[in-house]
Order: structure tokens, then C-alpha cells, then sequence
């Protein structure tokens, strides 16, 4: 049986780390020019290294990444490097684009970065920085809009009987709903009653709910002492102060695996247990039903004398790896997870922030399907043992989230992971990484810009704001005047949507100021753009 690299043994683990960063990483370099391919497309210019790197230091991860996007050796490397590269052209880009940006993703092989823009005049700007413009329709705003209609809807008109979840993807600038097999004409009609337009939506259909994956016993990872359900430790993290329970870090998982106050026993370690869940998102409020809203997300600490404490490091078939920090991958970057039952899995981010429908029944309880909420979705299969598991980058270290739960239907097969960073925010952990991780450039915001609409004394308004650089996790500050009616928080896509109220005989104002993890800080203001 493998061990965890949760455990008490920490000088062999503390020495393994040593040797994998005393060459195994890269320090994130610029990206050298991109260059045009014979079809006028600019294609990415491989970081030069860490692909390579990735291959002699985690070998398991890349012969996984060959495996699950069937590639050769050379194709992986190239693949890794290219998705290196695109986070310093993916930074320009959103400089360039500024306002009119709709969203940024790489292509369905990795090999050049797409960047939708809502003008015309934005894309010689995207071009020059590296990327590929692609002018859209809708500006990002209004796709909010429209899922956040659904979203209320949700609560009051349940549709998931026809509708499975939605999620806006910026290649097809939709907002996409995802519906059972035969109820596409049911779901439109669910949509059309929560006042969205029919030309924001696009419709796919589900593979079926998705089923959470923690429903075998045994296998490697932890188990629960109350019920004995097995699943998989994510990432290692300490608490804040405010979450502190037992002076000890610890781990974050999955929430369905573990009820709040449940013991866990690691690799056999009995006694009082290795530690119990200070915090759950479960057990959930009765009753559970299909609109019961929730994330899926837990913080395991250790029991206190036992000496066990995590480290920042994930398993692999051949050791361990690094966490050197949680910057967000995009759609069509690559992630891999480690999870007890299935080991490694690869494949890219296809859907991110996304409400999905989620199938909680094994043998050990029956909650129905639930509604979880801010998913995102990678093309890979996992099993039953697997939930909890930490999702990763190859190659660059960088923490994405926690596996929730699998639909494994041949080409259709995904999994779901609740994002990292919105679970350290609202867990109030911060994620375990070595002293020597580098340190990003802070926070630089690219757009911020207010519009209003409506007559005078009931005008509304509406703000986008688009921010660069900082350490994860981000979190933005937001003061006006005017009533302030909705708000999106993207941290991940380093995107905030708000809408309010303008109010009369005054100068409506909004301010923003984007903090990132280090305290370091970027302020915005805007005034003047409603009627007076």
C-alpha cells in the first residue's frame, strides 16, 4: 500500500523536497515571442524548460498526460511549455484588450491562446501582445447577468429535472445550460422563464448528474471513523487565526467525504484518530433537495501529540511534488489529479464556475442530488476513493482545487474540483508552499469601467473589473454610494461584476480595491456615469 504524504515520518519528506526544488521547478520566466503559423494563427513559443523539467523530476504525471490526451513525450513537453507561456501572454493580452475583453482560453491542443473582445479596434493591440482576437458579441456583463437570473431562478422554480447545471464559456461567448437527455425543449422552456434571452444561451447535453466519488470503502488516503467512507487528502494548509481549533494544520478535502467534528484515521494511524474536520460544508440543512445549494468543501486538522503535520507537497507514483503556490489554470490548460483509487489523471480544464448538479448516494447514505455550486470541470475520469484529491499543474506546482465528483461516459468523461482558492477564503485556510516559492508581481487592475441605464429617477448601473498580476488568493474591496443590488466574484479569473442602483440628485460613485494575499494592494474609482 502507498503511504500518504500526510504522515509523521517528515525527515524523509522534508529531504525529498529539498532535491525536487533544487532543480525541479521553474521560476516563471517571460515568455519569449510568439510566432505565426502558416494559417495566420499566432502560435505559443514554449517556455524554454519546463517541460523537460516536468518530465525528469514527475515522470508519472507526464507518461499520465501522454496516456489521457494521447501524446508522445515530445508532444507533453511542448504542450507544457506552450501553457507556461500563455500566463505572460494571457497578461499582456488583458492589458491590451482592456474594456472590451471577454474571456481568454488556449485552443483544444494547447498550442496558441485565444482572447475575445467585444470591438474591433481592441484586436491589432491582443495581436501584438502574442494572443488570438476573436471579437464576440456579448460583453462578459451581460452573460453574468444571465446567470444570475438562472441562479435566482434556481431557488424559486427548480428545473433540474430538464437542467443539470450552466456555465459561461468565453469560446462560444454563451452562456451554456446543460440539459437531460430529451428535455432540451423542457430546459429552454426553464430558461425563457427566468427572463434570459434565448440569443445568450447555448445548449449541450449533461452525460447525466454528476456522481460524487467517494462511494467505495477502502483504499489509500483517509477514512472516515463514523462511517468508514474512504477518500483522498487534498492539499496540506494551516488555518488563520480566526479558524485556529487545535494549534495544529492540516488538510482540505472534499466536505460530502466528512461531516463536521467527524475523526479520520490516516494510513491505519487509530487512538482518537489523525484528526478530525474543524470545518464541512455537510451535513446539509434538511431538506435536501435537488435546489439545496452548497459547496463541497472540508478542513481536516490534526489532532494535537501525534505528531503528524502536512507539507506542501501532493503524491505521486514516483514520490512527491512541490505546491508552489494556486494560480488558476484556464479553460484548455492542463491539470492533473492524484487520487487514492485511480492515481494520476490528466486532461484540460474544460468549464470553470460552474452550478452543477451533484449525486450523493452510496452505500453508506442517500442525500439525493444537490445543487454545488462554483465547480470546475476537467476531462478526466476518476472512481469511487478519489474524492478530496488534490488537482494540480504539471510542471508549475500550482494548486487548482479539490475533486468533488466524476460523469465517466467514454468521450463525455469529467470530473469536478472545488477551485482552491475560494475554498481558502472561505475555510479561512491558507495553503501550505515552501519559503523559497517565487513571489508574483502585485496586483494591477486593467479595466474598471461603470455604464447606466434606465430613465432618471429608476436608472441602474452596472461595473466590470478586470485585474492582473498579485498572490493568490485575491479579494476585492467595493464601496458606492448607490445601492448595490448584485455581485459575481470571479478571484480566479481575476474578474468582479456588480449592479445597483443609481441614486438621484447626487453623483453615484463606486471604489475597488483589489488585495491579494500579501497585502498588497490596487484601487479603482469611477463616477459620473449615472443620470444627474
Amino acid at each position: 500500500m502507498r503511504t500518504s504524504p500526510l504522515r509523521s515520518s517528515l525527515p524523509a519528506l522534508v529531504l525529498t523536497l529539498g532535491v525536487l526544488l533544487a532543480g525541479a521547478l521553474p521560476v516563471a520566466a517571460p515568455a519569449r515571442a510568439s510566432a505565426p503559423d502558416p494559417g495566420g494563427r499566432v502560435l505559443l513559443e514554449p517556455a524554454p524548460g519546463v517541460g523537460e523539467r516536468a518530465a525528469r523530476s514527475t515522470p508519472a504525471m507526464l507518461a499520465a498526460l501522454q496516456r489521457d490526451l494521447r501524446l508522445t513525450r515530445a508532444q507533453a513537453i511542448t504542450r507544457l511549455g506552450r501553457q507556461h507561456a500563455a500566463d505572460g501572454v494571457d497578461a499582456r493580452a488583458r492589458r491590451a484588450a482592456g474594456r472590451y475583453l471577454a474571456g481568454s482560453w488556449l485552443n483544444q491542443d494547447g498550442s496558441a491562446l485565444m482572447v475575445a473582445v467585444t470591438d474591433p479596434k481592441a484586436m491589432a493591440a491582443v495581436r501584438a501582445a502574442g494572443a488570438n482576437p476573436t471579437l464576440v458579441a456579448h460583453r462578459r456583463g451581460e452573460l453574468e447577468t444571465a446567470r444570475l437570473k438562472l441562479q435566482a431562478h434556481a431557488g424559486k422554480v427548480p428545473g433540474t429535472a430538464a437542467v443539470h447545471g450552466w456555465h459561461i464559456d468565453p469560446a462560444r461567448n454563451r452562456l451554456v445550460v446543460a440539459f437531460a437527455k430529451g428535455a432540451q425543449r423542457a430546459a429552454a422552456r426553464w430558461v425563457a422563464g427566468a427572463g434570459v434571452a434565448a440569443g445568450l444561451v447555448a445548449y449541450e447535453q449533461s452525460a447525466g448528474p454528476q456522481k460524487a466519488t467517494a462511494d467505495v470503502l477502502g483504499g489509500d488516503g483517509y477514512s472516515n471513523r463514523v462511517n468508514g467512507r474512504a477518500c483522498t487528502a487534498g492539499f496540506g494548509v494551516r488555518p488563520l487565526a480566526v479558524a485556529d481549533v487545535l494549534g495544529t494544520n492540516g488538510f482540505v478535502t472534499a466536505g460530502h467525504c466528512l461531516d463536521r467534528g467527524n475523526f479520520v484515521d490516516l494510513n491505519g494511524l487509530l487512538g482518537q484518530g489523525a484528526g478530525r474536520a474543524t470545518q464541512s460544508s455537510f451535513p446539509l440543512p434538511p431538506p435536501v433537495t435537488p435546489s439545496t445549494r452548497t459547496f463541497d468543501r472540508a478542513f481536516v486538522q490534526f489532532n494535537p501529540g501525534l505528531g503528524n503535520q502536512a507539507l506542501p507537497l501532493v503524491r505521486s507514483d514516483a514520490g512527491t511534488v512541490p505546491v508552489l503556490g494556486s494560480k488558476a489554470a484556464r479553460v484548455g490548460d492542463v491539470v492533473c489529479s492524484f487520487g487514492a483509487t485511480s492515481g494520476y489523471r490528466c486532461g484540460p480544464v474544460v468549464s470553470t464556475n460552474e452550478n452543477l448538479l451533484v449525486e450523493f448516494r452510496d452505500e453508506i447514505r442517500d442525500l439525493g442530488q444537490v445543487t454545488v455550486l462554483g465547480l470546475n470541470q476537467a476531462r478526466f475520469c476518476s472512481s469511487g476513493g478519489d474524492s478530496g484529491g488534490p488537482v494540480i499543474t504539471p510542471g508549475t506546482g500550482q494548486a487548482q482545487g479539490t475533486v468533488v465528483s466524476t460523469t465517466c461516459t467514454g468521450v463525455g468523461a469529467t470530473t469536478t474540483y472545488q477551485p482552491i482558492n475560494t475554498t481558502q477564503l472561505g475555510l479561512n485556510v491558507r495553503l501550505l508552499t515552501p519559503g523559497s516559492a517565487p513571489a508574483s508581481p502585485p496586483p494591477v487592475i486593467t479595466a474598471f469601467f461603470c455604464e447606466s441605464y434606465g430613465d432618471y429617477e429608476y436608472a441602474s448601473y452596472s461595473c466590470e473589473l478586470y485585474w492582473d498580476g498579485g498572490t493568490e488568493p485575491d479579494q476585492v474591496q467595493v464601496s458606492s454610494n448607490g445601492s448595490q443590488a448584485k455581485r459575481v466574484n470571479d478571484f480566479d479569473g481575476h474578474y468582479v461584476f456588480l449592479s445597483g442602483k443609481c441614486i438621484t440628485y447626487q453623483d453615484t460613485y463606486v471604489s475597488v480595491s483589489v488585495f491579494d494575499d500579501l497585502g498588497r494592494r490596487a484601487d479603482g474609482y469611477q463616477s459620473s456615469f449615472c443620470p444627474r
